[in-house]
């Protein structure tokens, strides 16, 4: 491939891990649609090169889970209908306008003519911030939304989608995959998105079933510390899944702002402290 597929990872831990490792087609696949840093048309290009490459039998390798039993025909649908929702997202007409704003804040920034003119301002006006454009076709009462884009940080768009084909590329962005990674149980990670300190408690490492498995197989299982002062314990430890392609090894220089209950619950995970002596500090709200 042209562009290394360790370009489209987002998580600077499991780019490292997979540098030397090689992926089978669909995965490889699967963690392009899935990558953020990579703008669509770059994205877009590499899938067609792998599409071109490889034989439906090569993409039947690996373990992974899709909605269609061909995944090289679905990767096919996959490209087709994003470069004419891409087309389309270009194209403007008088009867669309674009109108753009955070990720994580409904209220609008700005409308525009155009979708160079939307990316552009954001950039000016917002840089290092993921957005949303809405392509939106005017009537008299209230616009209605074609297609949305996400712009990721550098300002380019990594994903589109159309209102009214339901996403025909669905079958592709929604599959998952087992992917090697280095994380163990009791292992503390940042969550990305929001620099969230977690513990690792399941390492996700058996392969994939297809039995009540969802678009959040590709996860690890963790605990969080949420401070709460009206809490007895000083706060509450709560489970969640974060995306491994969105968690970082948490650095020796970071953990002076990981929570020290998140800390100490690692040495317990691990084997560090003995069951009854972390019951005793948590219950007492006071943690060595």
């Amino acid at each position: 491939m042209k562009t290394s597929l360790l370009d489209f990872i987002d998580s600077d831990t499991l780019r490292e891990h997979l540098r030397n490792q090689a992926l089978e087609p669909a995965i490889e696949c699967i963690l392009i649609v899935r990558s953020r840093r990579c703008s669509i048309e770059k994205k877009l290009e590499a899938l067609k090169e792998i599409y071109d490459t490889y034989s439906a039998k090569d993409f039947n390798k690996g373990i992974y889970n899709c909605r269609e039993k061909d995944f090289k025909s679905a990767l096919k649908e996959y490209i087709d209908s994003t470069e004419k929702v891409l087309d389309d997202m270009y194209r403007p007409d008088s009867n669309h306008v674009y109108n753009a704003h955070a990720t994580d804040d409904i209220g609008f920034h700005g409308t525009f003519d155009t979708f160079e003119a939307a990316i552009d301002g954001i950039k000016n006006s917002y840089s290092g911030n993921e957005f949303c454009i809405v392509k939106a076709r005017i009537n008299e009462f209230e616009n209605v939304t074609d297609i949305t884009a996400l712009i990721n940080e550098q300002g380019e768009p990594y994903d589109m989608w159309n209102l009214y084909n339901d996403r025909i590329n669905w079958s592709i962005y929604s599959s998952y995959a087992w992917i090697p990674h280095r994380y163990a149980i009791g292992d503390i990670v940042v969550f990305t998105c929001d620099n969230t300190f977690a513990v690792v408690v399941e390492d996700n490492i058996s392969p994939l079933t297809t039995t009540g498995r969802d678009i959040n197989d590709m996860t690890l299982r963790c605990v969080i510390f949420e401070k709460n002062d009206f809490h007895s314990c000083g706060g509450v430890f709560i489970q969640r899944d974060f995306s491994i392609l969105r968690i970082e090894s948490s650095k020796e220089s970071d953990m002076d702002e990981c929570p020290k209950e998140l800390i100490r619950f690692s040495h317990l995970i691990k084997g560090g402290i003995s069951a009854a002596d972390f019951l005793e500090e948590y219950s007492n709200g006071i943690i060595h």
